[in-house]
């Protein structure tokens, strides 16, 4: 989590290191060929997305197993506090996704509040999903 620190973000507590962690086991337990973690942010929500490929290009479809492991998966992200989560197939693997919302240093709670009704508002943003790969 050393680039949030450089991008200004200061977590308070250690649950995106978590997030991270799970987001890895979900990804390595598809038995892809390698796991790309990937960190994106939008400095104007103060919200970071996380997101974790397995890449494996012969993704069976879910079975039963497949998608009881996926739901206790995404009840434990669930539980770690991201604004939304999120997992699916593509024909580049699996990705797991979990977007955080993290204020910075020096930001007052009224501020913070204000722009989050702003961004409601405003309607979904570009880490309500990762985009789907053109085929």
């Amino acid at each position: 989590m050393d680039a949030l620190h450089r991008w200004g973000y200061r977590p308070k507590d250690d649950h995106p290191q978590q997030v991270v962690e799970l987001l890895f086991r979900s990804a390595a337990q598809d038995g892809g060929r390698r796991i790309s973690l990937h960190l994106a942010d939008d400095e104007t929500r103060n919200q970071v997305m996380i997101l974790a490929l397995s890449h494996r290009q012969d993704m069976p479809p879910g079975d039963d197993d497949q998608v009881l492991r996926d739901a206790e998966h995404m009840r434990a992200l669930a539980a770690l506090g991201p604004r939304d989560v999120g997992v699916e197939t593509t024909p580049d693997g699996r990705r797991w996704w979990a977007g955080l919302d993290l204020p910075r240093p020096g930001q007052t709670l009224r501020k913070l509040e204000g722009r989050a009704a702003r961004n409601t508002a405003r309607g979904p943003g570009k880490l309500e999903r990762p985009p789907t790969p053109a085929s």
